[in-house]
């Protein structure tokens, strides 16, 4: 959030600290400030000036030639500008100013005129556009050479700070000013709101009607009629430039000016354009249209929010207005807007768009229930001073779930003794009460009443805790040694799985990556997985800090995949990566959380200076997995058919131990693959790493004294029996002798019929007390062979 130092000194007195004490304090207070820099640098060249003399250009009509006094002496200037007399007194850019704008004052001949400076206007100072002024900034006090950065309000500095998403309130320069106040134990100063209500009863102006209370809690609203529309006084728009708010018009300019000041956004309608006068909150209609200020249209659907009249969508409700009502030059009656929007729905709506505005950012948040009436009153006394008008007697106020603020017990000795230093009672009382606690002293501590613009992120005695410390200073809690025996180490009983799979996949060549636990709930429909299935049993984030973080995940391939992404978005197209983390399935049978594995594929490997290297596949995924399940549990793992929808029909499997299924493997599916945008193939693996615990004895095995003998088997099977089933059926028939099975080979095409297909397997056989003869390893093979052909429907080819 930008703000500027004047802005912020009108609130709490902090003149006598220099920017960068105040910045200084503001960050130890966990308002850490990004950016400081002063408004009216390069304005060092800019002076005020008198205008002694004016006569027209000899060569160029409507050009006039001004002789200008700057205090110290006296500069011709050419200038082009209307309403040029003697006697006026303006702004002179002299040569080598740097203006706001990125003008570069040189001295230079105009028509065989020199011109030793520029007359200044809002263009040049980078607060107007070419053909939005008419003419330069005109003075009415200053003396020529003063200089001109405090009399265009610009001898300030402007702060960027970056508030912590939980603290919508420090969004907003009242915000800001009210944690100076405590930090430098002064008061608040709060603006003097007044004006007459001179107009109508608003009641009988216009009418608001809630249909979605769920959705809006409040909405008040002003009417003001007879108002001028016109530009801004430039002190109004030198303050909205500096904090990146271009000035539009005086009264959409309030609103601006208001929401940065107060941190609660606002909207003014054209009363004229709306239909009965009525304005309803409600639901947009599936396939509704709203042309927003911005010029877009916009389809909407029933899950957004919408402000409408009697007959039509105005605006977007806390995101933007609509085209269809906003004020123009024409206007002179408005209503101006101040409600209070459920965070997660502008969200949505937010995301769903594109569209993110300073409006959006601070209703996203959470905004101040209880304080829009205030900002409404402080927007609508901005409008009478800049654009005039009559106020209507009254405000409209429609608020069907009034807030009730929680109450939150502080114990002084659970303060002292998280803290671990003295907090003296009455400095405890200071910070509770200048922050907006309203504490009451009850037994051993207080009875704390949480105010409305820290309902958001105040609940529970810790979060009261943090509020004193920060406040009283982190600094101010002193360093001392631990005291008492240390804990034993625990272990937790995942640990050395974790450890241990890391290891062997790291030392498989892969690289460890971590994702967040928190998926978009639209993740698993882009996997194209449908709705019945289990993984969309999320566990939703009650305060989600985006749409795209608001369910824990319930499987590990989103993550990878967007980290795949990411990385070929910045030319990392060669990856093999894993991640090792928990998923969330919340089931009655069992605890929510799962230690989950995922693989990740993509590109070449072994690329070099003497090597195009080898695209990664199918098989060096199953390899990875294989060694990883060969190493953990021995050689449990079996391959069955895959029905994930995200993964290619032809080239997935699904991992299984002792006939239950922990996992999948195979390539994204071409679709999928085209929806997240991968540009070539990827290849995934996830399994259940709880299931490869136990199981596993380790043995040692003497390496062989006496030489094998090796015999081929080649057989023609159905398409429809796996390899997995017959090298399982081979494995359970095996004489003791037979050490290792290998596919060697794999065939379709003539002359095999086209519904079958030719596996040769090699079958490695060894005694460990003897050589086998070859009539030993023929008769043990033969015997395998007949014992296959019984329980399976293939034929041995001979």
């Amino acid at each position: 959030m930008l703000f500027t130092l004047n802005w912020l000194s009108e609130f709490v007195d902090c003149k006598d600290l220099s920017p960068e004490e105040v910045a200084t304090r503001l960050t130890m207070a966990g308002l850490e400030v990004e950016g400081l820099r002063y408004l009216g640098e390069g304005l060092e060249q800019v002076k005020v000036g008198r205008i002694l003399a004016v006569k027209d250009h000899p060569r160029q009509r409507n050009w006039r030639v001004c002789r200008v006094s700057i205090g110290d002496g006296e500069v011709q200037v050419v200038s082009g500008a209307p309403q040029l007399r003697e006697g006026r007194t303006v702004l002179v850019a002299l040569p080598g100013a740097s203006l706001p704008s990125g003008m570069v004052v040189k001295t230079m001949e105009l028509k065989g005129i020199a011109s030793q400076g520029n007359l200044v206007s809002e263009i040049e100072l980078g607060l107007a556009e070419e053909g939005e002024v008419e003419t330069v900034i005109f003075l009415e006090e200053g003396e020529p050479g003063a200089p001109a950065a405090p009399l265009l309000y610009m001898d300030d500095y402007v702060l960027e700070t970056s508030p912590t998403p939980n603290r919508p309130d420090c969004l907003g320069v009242l915000g800001v000013a009210r944690e100076l106040a405590v930090l430098l134990n002064r008061p608040l100063k709060m603006p003097s709101i007044s004006f007459p209500e001179e107009g109508p009863p608003i009641g009988g102006v216009a009418q608001v009607e809630i249909l979605e209370p769920d959705l809006c809690s409040r909405y008040c609203a002003r009417y003001v009629e007879d108002v001028e529309v016109g530009s801004s006084p430039l002190s109004m728009k030198v303050r909205l430039n500096a904090v990146g708010i271009r000035s539009i018009s005086n009264v959409v300019d309030v609103t601006n000016y208001v929401l940065i000041e107060t941190g609660h956004p606002l909207h003014a309608f054209d009363y004229d354009d709306l239909r009965e006068h009525r304005i309803v909150v409600r639901r947009a209609k599936k396939g509704e249209v709203l042309v927003t200020l911005d010029g877009e249209a916009r389809e909407l659907t029933p899950e957004m929010l919408l402000i409408a009249d009697a007959e039509r969508g105005v605006a977007l409700a806390g995101i933007m207005g609509g085209a269809n009502s906003e004020v123009r030059k024409r206007s002179h009656r408005i209503l101006i807007e101040s409600a209070f929007f459920e965070p997660t729905s502008i969200r949505r709506t937010s995301k769903a768009l594109g569209l993110s505005t300073e409006a959006s950012k601070r209703f996203e948040r959470g905004a101040d229930v209880e304080g829009l009436v205030m900002a409404l009153n402080r927007a609508t006394q901005l409008v009478l001073q800049v654009a005039g008008g009559k106020v209507a007697r009254g405000i409209l106020d429609v608020y069907p779930k009034p807030y009730r603020p929680k109450r939150v017990y502080l114990s002084h000795k659970n303060l002292e003794g998280i803290l671990g230093t003295s907090v003296p009672i009455d400095e405890v009382e200071r910070i509770l009460k200048g922050l907006g606690f309203s504490p009451k002293r009850e037994g051993e501590g207080w009875e704390t009443t949480v105010p409305s613009y820290r309902a958001f992120d105040v609940g529970r005695e810790i979060d009261l805790v943090e509020e004193v410390a920060r406040i009283h200073g982190y600094h101010s809690i002193p360093s001392t040694m631990p005291s008492g025996p240390l804990p034993k180490e625990r272990v937790r009983s995942q640990r050395p799985l974790i450890v241990e799979v890391e290891s062997l996949l790291s030392g498989m060549g892969l690289i460890e990556v971590i994702n967040y636990s928190f998926i978009d709930p639209r993740s698993l429909s882009l996997l194209g997985l449908p709705r019945g299935d289990p993984r969309y049993n999320f566990m939703v984030l009650q305060n989600p800090l985006s749409e795209e973080m608001s369910v824990m995940r319930t499987t590990l391939l989103p993550g990878l995949i967007n980290t795949a992404v990411s990385n070929e978005k910045v030319q990392v197209r060669d990856m093999a990566i894993f991640e090792i983390g928990k998923v969330f399935l919340p089931s009655k049978q069992g605890p929510p959380e799962y230690l989950h594995g995922g693989i990740l594929a993509t590109g070449k490997r072994g690329v070099s200076w003497d090597s195009k290297g080898q695209e990664y596949d199918f098989f060096f995924v199953k390899g990875v997995v294989e060694e990883l399940v060969r190493r953990l549990r021995g050689r449990d793992l079996a391959l069955g058919p895959c029905k994930e929808p995200f993964l290619h029909p032809g080239r997935s499997a699904t991992i299984m131990i002792n006939g239950r299924p922990i996992g999948y493997i195979g390539e994204i599916h071409p679709k999928v693959a085209r929806t997240f945008r991968l540009s070539q193939r990827c290849y995934v693996a996830e399994l259940l790493l709880e299931a490869l615990v136990g199981g596993r004895e380790i043995t040692y095995t003497p390496l062989p004294r006496f030489p094998g003998s090796s015999r081929d088997l080649s057989l023609v099977a159905p398409l429809g029996l796996s390899h997995g089933e017959i090298l399982n059926t081979i494995q359970e028939l095996a004489p003791p002798q037979l050490k290792e099975v290998r596919l060697i080979d794999l065939y379709t095409g003539p002359p095999i019929e086209e519904s079958k297909r030719g596996l040769t397997y090699s079958l490695f056989y060894r005694a460990d007390d003897r050589t086998l003869t070859d009539d030993e390893v023929e008769e043990a093979h033969g015997r395998l062979v007949e014992e296959i052909e019984k329980r399976l429907p293939i034929s041995v080819r001979r």
